[in-house]
């Protein structure tokens, strides 16, 4: 009888801890979003949209609080980008690079910099790149210049399904395409929704993701030779592995209760990442009316003067 006490106390003890880590993460998310520009800094933001047609209104008041210099998108669903869209991002002064194809899929950089040297998934010369538009990529007229990718990686669906293997060839053939982005000079950021939840501090409960994809130890050995080529996973690097920050949640009562997972990042090259300031994750849009059941990532580098640059 003493030891079925024990269990049962323990049992509570880890319920309430449970309760306590979720209370605490509800808390701290108004302070987790970005509530203006940061004129003073280099701003970068990644959004799964999951459908930019229906988030035109949630993009233009993202765009005129946060204000990133450049802004990845994913699963925009689209040929085209629409003319509502297009006026939005041309009144807030961006121009868009864009790969869209059908309603499935796509994937869009919006800067506020001219842009050169522009490639997209069609135009890689690798066919598991080329397959879908999951891939766009720019060479961005910043301070300093970046070579920016937004990057839509496959779900998976079922561990051994023929889009699981997709999955683990397309973080394979992206690593490649890295690796060569960073043998180029330039800064390198990478950014996007990767499917894969990198450490089991990026899920609520490690028991509900048993057997499923976007936990396992192929999908994470994959991501992690992705950053091992030289990239810096920045939500990680400001606030450590096990800060449990997530950016997806389920819609219905997922999101109250903060049953998510972190499945978006922003990876950059050492050199950047040593000029990171914070990040955030935008909980103002996420927590709105009909939003996407991703927050958009955001992260500020500190800006390179004149003096320090010449």
């Amino acid at each position: 009888m003493a030891a079925l006490n024990d269990q049962v106390s323990a049992s509570a003890a880890k319920a309430a801890r449970r309760l306590a880590r979720r209370q605490a993460a509800l808390a701290a998310r108004p302070g987790m979003s970005p509530k203006q520009p940061a004129p003073e800094a280099l701003r970068v933001a990644t959004w799964n949209v999951n459908s930019l047609r229906r988030r035109v209104e949630p993009l233009d008041r993202f765009l005129e609080r946060v204000s990133p210099d450049v802004l990845c998108l994913q699963e925009t669903k689209a040929t085209t980008i629409d003319a509502e869209a297009t006026a939005v991002f041309h009144a807030r002064g961006y121009r868009v690079v864009y790969a869209g194809a059908g309603a499935y899929n796509g994937v869009a950089i919006a800067s506020r910099h001219d842009v050169r040297e522009e490639v997209a998934s069609g135009g890689f010369g690798v066919e598991v790149l080329d397959r879908e538009p999951r891939v766009v990529s720019c060479l961005v007229e910043a301070s300093p210049p970046l070579r920016v990718a937004s990057v839509y990686v496959p779900h998976g669906r079922t561990v051994g399904h023929w889009h699981y293997a997709y999955k683990l060839e397309f973080l394979a053939a992206l690593t490649e395409q890295v690796r060569g982005w960073l043998t180029g000079g330039d800064h390198v950021v990478l950014a996007g929704d990767v499917n894969v939840a990198a450490t089991d501090s990026d899920v609520f409960h490690p028991d509900a993701f048993v057997d499923s994809t976007h936990v396992t130890p192929l999908e994470r050995r994959a991501l992690e030779g992705l950053f091992a080529v030289g990239l810096v996973d920045v939500d990680v690097e400001r606030w450590g592995a096990r800060a449990r920050r997530f950016t997806w949640w389920q819609h219905g009562f997922g999101y109250d209760r903060n049953l998510g997972m972190r499945l978006d990042v922003i990876a950059v090259d050492r050199a950047l990442a040593d000029r990171l300031d914070t990040t955030w994750i935008d909980h103002v849009e996420r927590g709105a009316e009909r939003p996407s059941d991703h927050a958009a990532l955001i992260a500020d580098f500190g800006l390179v003067s004149e003096a320090s640059s010449s």
